[in-house]
């Protein structure tokens, strides 16, 4: 079965349910297919066809998952604009992509109008909010049918593009197909024990792989309360008032929520899982969470190229024998999933021994089809039918899988991925910029911050040059430190020695402190 029949069952068996709370609105599943089938019809009538690409630019909505589930009724490829990249980037993505119909929220249309003569695929504009735009999302889906034509689709059609930040300096698509999409939401559910009277709250942004945990529950007619963005206050009131059993997190999140004034007055009694992932968290972090959720904890590990499927998973149980004697697993990401084969391989692709620290890799049937439009980046992540995913680990003999460092050095802000060389590509666009190494160094909030180490050609402020980077850059992409230096260290090819700045900015950090 693929996504639409999973639709479809819904809207039968549980007509009445509610499957969707948005802006104080609930939805059933009759509701949720009836206007999913609505927006389908109406691209159809706007042109959209099998393997035409529609996009969504704004905070999450109804409108985010009516998308998803009509692009997956017609065969047309969804794709997903974190609404906090800068305006390049943006433009970069619709084109990379050939979006052809973008729906924008009226928070982020400054930031199309700024390129809107730079997009050459885009043929309409559909808005959603108060806006001046032709054409308007409601009234969209108003003149149309019920009835769109569908057509035959596989496993293998795509379904989505999932962007990533790439080691090249731009976001990256991932293509996903609807039969990896399928095993990924099935086999995540189900690991994670969830269950068909669950009201799990959504509150990271559904561009990338949030997409599907916004819509993971059409495999059993579950509840999903949509939070606009992630703000502590609104998601604990969102958790009360609507009785959350579960969410997932960042542990950026987890530490803002434990740490609000109003989580002890919240009565949080129906919630039953705490899942985090997306970045590390600290042991620490994580007792916190124990005590002051007073539910189970999960933590995942996984990525965009794997379509969202989880490589592994820490359960509940093993953070009890983390605090009852074995603390070292609160910084284990947990044993491989049932549908996934986890190794630590060397760099010509022989497994290693546990204890021994190389790359994971990844085989199952939730991983991309490639990168759109990168034959050598498909190559390398996909190689001798491993995906590759450039983060170095280790097992022990237990099999759980820990993390030991990032093979390109990519920072974790937030929750955020963010490549060193997106940030050093900008820096070194100012002219009074001569040399710039970006590394990440530890930090009690994000997790990490994003740090530029800078050998000026002439005098330059810290404040001038992150202002220099807002322009340029997504807000989580800005460093949060700049660092002026006489030169970088460079090891005997020329070549700058990253690890030693990241050990020397770390250190002269822990002096300040």
């Amino acid at each position: 079965m693929l996504t639409r029949e999973y639709l479809r069952r819904n809207a039968t068996s549980w007509p009445n349910r509610v499957a969707y709370i948005s802006h104080g609105e609930a939805r059933d599943w009759a509701t949720v297919e009836q206007r999913s089938r609505r927006l389908a019809s109406a691209l159809q009538a706007a042109g959209v066809g099998r393997g035409d690409v529609v996009a969504t630019l704004g905070p999450d909505g109804h409108e985010t998952v009516e998308l998803w589930f009509a692009s997956a009724l017609i065969g047309s490829i969804r794709t997903g604009i974190n609404y906090r990249y800068a305006p390049r980037e943006i433009a970069h993505i619709i084109n990379d992509a050939g979006v052809k119909v973008l729906i924008v929220h009226v928070s982020c249309l400054q930031s199309i109008r700024r390129v809107d003569d730079e997009l050459p695929s885009l043929q309409l504009v559909i808005g959603v909010g108060t806006h001046e735009l032709d054409v308007e999302y409601e009234s969209f889906l108003a003149d149309a049918t019920a009835a769109p034509e569908l057509g035959e689709l596989t496993h293998m059609d795509p379904i989505a593009y999932s962007y990533t930040t790439g080691s090249t300096g731009l976001p990256k698509g991932a293509i996903w197909s609807h039969g990896a999409v399928v095993a990924a939401q099935l086999n995540t559910w189900f690991q994670a024990g969830m269950r068909n009277d669950d009201v799990f709250l959504h509150c990271l942004p559904a561009a990338g792989v949030p997409i599907l945990l916004a819509t993971f529950n059409v495999f059993n007619g579950a509840t999903i309360v949509l939070a606009e963005r992630f703000d502590p206050a609104e998601v604990l009131r969102l958790m009360e008032q609507y009785g959350v059993t579960s969410v997932l997190l960042v542990p950026t999140m987890m530490g803002d929520l434990l740490a609000h004034d109003e989580l002890p007055r919240c009565d949080l009694s129906r919630l039953r899982l705490v899942i985090y992932g997306s970045a590390p968290a600290t042991p620490a972090l994580v007792k916190r969470a124990i005590d002051g959720f007073g539910c189970e904890l999960q933590q995942w590990y996984g990525s965009t190229e794997g379509v969202g499927g989880w490589f592994t998973i820490l359960h509940h149980a093993e953070h009890l024998d983390a605090l009852e004697g074995r603390p070292e697993l609160l910084t284990s990401c947990g044993r491989p999933t049932l549908h996934t084969e986890v190794a630590v391989l060397t760099e010509d692709g022989h497994p290693l021994p546990p204890g021994e620290v190389g790359e994971i890799c990844i085989r199952s049937a939730t991983t991309m089809m490639g990168y759109l439009g990168l034959e050598e980046q498909t190559a390398e992540a996909l190689k001798d039918g491993w995906l590759h995913t450039g983060d170095l680990g280790r097992f022990d003999d237990d099999q759980h899988l820990y993390l030991v460092d990032r093979k390109q050095f990519m920072i974790i802000t937030g929750g955020y991925n963010v490549y060193p060389v997106v940030v050093e590509n900008v820096l070194g666009e100012h002219p009074d910029v001569s040399e710039v190494c970006v590394v990440g160094v530890p930090h009690e909030r994000w997790g990490e911050i994003v740090c530029g180490v800078v050998v000026p050609r002439r005098p330059v402020s810290e404040e001038t040059l992150i202002d220099f980077c807002r322009s340029r850059l997504a807000g989580f992409e800005v460093p949060k430190r700049i660092e002026l230096v006489d030169h970088l260290p460079r090891g005997a090819t020329g070549k700058i020695l990253k690890r030693a700045v990241r050990d020397q900015v770390e250190a002269d950090i822990g002096r300040a402190t």
